[in-house]
């Protein structure tokens, strides 16, 4: 039998390779923003960031917090529907805020805040499916495994060849030339991608703000989760081989834990003109990584067992996080109208992984892959009446990496509100356009996999 069964750990020498492997949208997941907030937030794309009067613009920019002199407290719920190859429905409360302002003279007011979000995108399955395909993806392990021992494999990080080998897929012999334990063409493929993200946030805002100047500081605490599944089903071989079907299951996933502080002030350069900016200084992230590459056959006796192989590794990092800068203009037209600007610069890091030390040249390469990006938006809102505001906006943020990843997005908002003396119920409607690729390890070029993400926002408003 081949290898261990059930699981091989692989040394920490090999997972100098394997951590290369890793993908590259963990880092863009964990240096980025929440994209939601509250419906009023939501409703403009994000551009009433720039104006402040909301849970959402007091954690973009702690400067911008609630100006009222009473306390107030805030909760929104989403709604959202993914468009993938299949649908998916999901509802929970996104943010919780609660705010406290207390008066210190007639010109100075101090202002400090308790903030809970909560955020995800969990899509479906994209699927691919083939009835007698023209290419196995055992031919391509093949082609990547003659003159390559297993060990020579394994260590030059072509894990799904070596897998194959292991998994009695392929078969090697003399002068390592490669052979097929699935013999023949299949006469069913079926291929799964997916990518999951999840992240939590506690902060607290606090400003304190004088008639022309609002100087704030925010400190959170944010752990999150990115996930990539890639699963791949190949059967009906011939019965001339050992192997009739097989399923592979790919999964790289990181667990991530980090501290931030972000400085922002915001200045009232004319009666209706507001100019905000605020940093976030550079910051290191906790990371737990796996990686798993599992197979699974059967064989076409059913009297032969074969073992199910997996190829694991689990490291844990320190990564290195870029520092972020936003600036913000927003104009008022009296009472009737806003419009709102955001600019949002991520910059880059000479290396991903800080710690430890012996990864530095891995984490090197894994930063030439990052790039500096940046996010601009435009929004506003108009008062209909005493009670009703109608918002828009529209958000654009660039590639954050060299791949065909997701990580480039187009956002509509749409939102109205309506709102009385102690409380305000607003409702939000957002659009989310992206596309992205990956290389599946059967060959075939790449698979394209666009995104279709919208969702539904509800915010109360509470002032006491």
């Amino acid at each position: 039998m081949k290898g261990n069964p059930y699981l091989v750990l692989i040394a920490l020498s090999i997972g100098l390779a394997s951590a290369h492997a890793q993908s590259s949208m963990s880092a863009v997941w964990m240096q980025r923003n929440q994209l939601f907030g509250t419906a009023r937030y939501n409703g403009s794309a994000g551009a009433l960031a720039a104006l402040g009067g909301d849970g959402t613009s007091s954690l973009e920019n702690p400067a911008l917090m609630n100006s009222s002199s009473f306390g107030g407290m805030e909760l929104s719920g989403h709604f959202r529907s993914d468009r993938a190859d299949l649908n998916s429905q999901g509802a929970g409360i996104g943010q919780a805020y609660i705010v406290g302002s207390w008066r210190h003279n007639s010109k100075t007011r101090f202002s400090l805040g308790l903030a809970h979000q909560q955020q995800g995108w969990f899509p479906n399955y994209w699927i691919q499916s083939e009835s007698n395909p023209q290419e196995s993806a055992v031919s391509t392990w093949i082609t990547q495994s003659n003159g390559l021992s297993p060990n020579q494999l394994l260590s030059s990080g072509l894990y799904d060849a070596y897998a194959a080998y292991m998994g009695y897929l392929t078969n090697v012999g003399a002068g390592n030339q490669y052979s097929s334990d699935a013999e023949g063409l299949p006469s069913y493929r079926q291929q799964r991608f997916v990518r999951e993200y999840s992240s939590s946030s506690w902060s607290v805002p606090m400003a304190i703000k004088t008639s022309k100047i609002s100087v704030g500081m925010r400190i959170e605490r944010r752990n999150g989760r990115a996930q990539e599944r890639f699963l791949m089903t190949e059967s009906g071989f011939s019965p001339i081989g050992l192997t009739k079907a097989y399923e592979k299951t790919v999964v790289d996933s990181s667990n991530w834990s980090l501290w931030s502080l972000r400085l922002g002030i915001a200045f009232q350069a004319t009666k209706n003109l507001r100019i905000s900016a605020a940093i976030q200084p550079a910051t290191t992230a906790e990371v737990d990584w796996e990686y798993r590459n599992r197979v699974r056959p059967e064989a076409n006796n059913p009297e032969v067992a074969l073992t199910p192989f997996e190829l694991f590794d689990k490291q844990k990092f320190r990564y290195q996080l870029p520092v972020l800068m936003q600036l913000g203009v927003a104009r008022t037209f009296g009472t009737k109208a806003a419009l709102t600007g955001v600019w949002i610069y991520h910059g880059a890091v000479n290396a991903l992984i800080s710690s430890p030390l012996s990864y530095y040249d891995i984490g090197s390469a894994m930063a030439d892959e990052l790039l500096a990006h940046q996010q601009f938006r435009l929004g506003g809102e108009y008062r209909l009446s005493e009670e009703w505001t109608a918002r828009s906006g529209f958000q654009w943020s660039g590639a954050a990496t060299i791949f065909s990843d997701h990580s480039a997005q187009r956002m509509l908002g749409l939102g109205i509100g309506y709102q009385e003396l102690e409380y305000a119920v607003d409702l939000a409607y957002n659009l989310v356009q992206s596309s992205g690729s990956i290389k599946p390890p059967g060959g075939g070029g790449d698979w394209l996999l666009p995104t279709l993400h919208q969702r539904i926002t509800g915010t109360y408003r509470l002032r006491f």
